[in-house]
């Protein structure tokens, strides 16, 4: 069994430290492992950000692709920026330049914190990169033209509002959040969730649970959190849940009289069948994992639960997946895109994500169930039952 310790540690195989030469920010790119031809994982932009902190990253990146049964590398980069600040493109792209290389040969790119895909290709343009994910035609031994061709599947529309693209990571989070209703023998239709974010990852998440008939009992963004003893009508606008914004605005909240507005940290007492935490890593620590009233937790950002919080939630019966699990939709769509012979439309890549995901999951918990160990033990074990090898997409 691999060590929650290898799971949590170990030095990466790459580290490019960048020092910007105009206005001097640091940016790392971080390659956990080198025995694979491709790695993958996203570049955010946050102030403060630090080397170590994308260590950790990448190698919760490594642990999505071997759950996923993929011989891909797991990576991530970033500068220590502040993204509101007007410079920001130009930051980037200066950054993006750096890498450039490695974005062309062995670097599969995506957004992340602060980033989004369409900033991020319109830089790779500026800097005459065909695409941020152009590594993957080298790896898996496609002609540029056709895995260009086929890379636009991520922007068919696959539900109201929603490309592939947009929709491919909180798909694979509401998929885990309703298998692990249904091992609770939960039907959706009766069940009531609580969602901590509001940014895509978040209003994909509540989309598809929402299709689903789940109730969604209160969400929490950056200044607070919005409960309902009902269904929130506000998140039933589409609108609402595909604009930009990442804040529920006030004069929609002001309109339903069902509504109550709290602080941030109300979401995590929210009493609901399950919370999903879609937003920033280590929300739950050993400070507030006592006061989890869900009876299960959902963490599809990166590495939202602490190691030790995970045991607590498990010891007090409260069914944590592990993030590097319930997060690792969008890497299975990858999957699902770019493995078959012919070029799949958006909804078999969905299709092929969501067959995946619900079928990892009920074996972790059955894994957890029969060894009497937390999810995140089983997650391991699981893990260690898969062969990595071949073309990193394959099926």
């Amino acid at each position: 069994m691999t060590s929650i310790d290898n799971y949590s540690g170990g030095s990466p195989a790459l580290i490019i430290e960048y020092i910007d030469q105009l206005e001097g920010f640091q940016g790392w790119l971080v390659i956990d492992d080198l025995r694979y031809p491709l790695a993958a994982g996203g570049m955010r932009v946050q102030p403060g950000l630090s080397q170590a902190h994308l260590i950790k990253m990448a190698q919760n990146m490594t642990m999505k692709m071997r759950v996923c049964g993929l011989p891909i590398a797991g990576a991530k980069c970033g500068i220590d920026y502040d993204p509101t600040a007007p410079g920001k493109k130009a930051a980037m792209t200066r950054f993006m330049a750096a890498i450039k290389p490695y974005i062309k040969h062995c670097y599969s790119m995506g957004p992340d914190l602060n980033t989004s895909m369409a900033e991020l290709e319109l830089i790779a343009k500026d800097l005459n990169i065909d695409s941020v994910k152009m590594a993957i035609a080298e790896a898996q031994g496609m002609e540029l033209p056709h895995f260009l061709s086929r890379y636009k599947v991520l922007a068919h529309s696959v539900m109201a509002g929603w490309s592939l693209g947009q929709i491919r990571a909180g798909y694979g989070v509401a998929v885990a959040a309703l298998t692990v209703l249904k091992g609770m023998n939960i039907e959706p239709g009766q069940a009531t969730a609580a969602i901590q974010g509001f940014g895509t990852l978040a209003k994909a998440t509540i989309a598809v649970l929402q299709a689903h008939g789940v109730t969604i009992r209160a969400v929490a963004e950056a200044e607070k959190c919005v409960c309902t003893s009902k269904k929130c009508k506000i998140l039933q606008d589409n609108s609402l849940l595909c604009c930009p914004n990442n804040l529920i605005p006030i004069p929609e909240i002001d309109n339903q009289n069902d509504i109550v507005v709290q602080s941030r940290e109300a979401i995590y007492s929210t009493d609901c069948d399950i919370l999903i935490l879609a937003a920033i890593e280590n929300v739950i620590t050993t400070d507030n994992a006592d006061i989890i009233k869900a009876g299960a937790v959902v963490p599809g950002a990166n590495l939202a639960v602490s190691a030790d919080a995970e045991e607590l939630l498990y010891q007090r019966h409260v069914t944590c997946l592990p993030s590097f699990m319930a997060g690792c939709g969008g890497s299975l769509a990858m999957n699902g895109l770019f493995a078959p012979a012919s070029t799949p439309s958006a909804q078999e890549v969905l299709d092929f994500e969501g067959h995946a995901m619900s079928g990892m999951i009920r074996e972790t918990l059955r894994i957890s169930a029969e060894e009497g160990i937390s999810p995140s033990k089983a997650a391991l074990l699981y893990c260690d039952s898969l062969e990595r090898s071949g073309k990193p997409y394959k099926i």
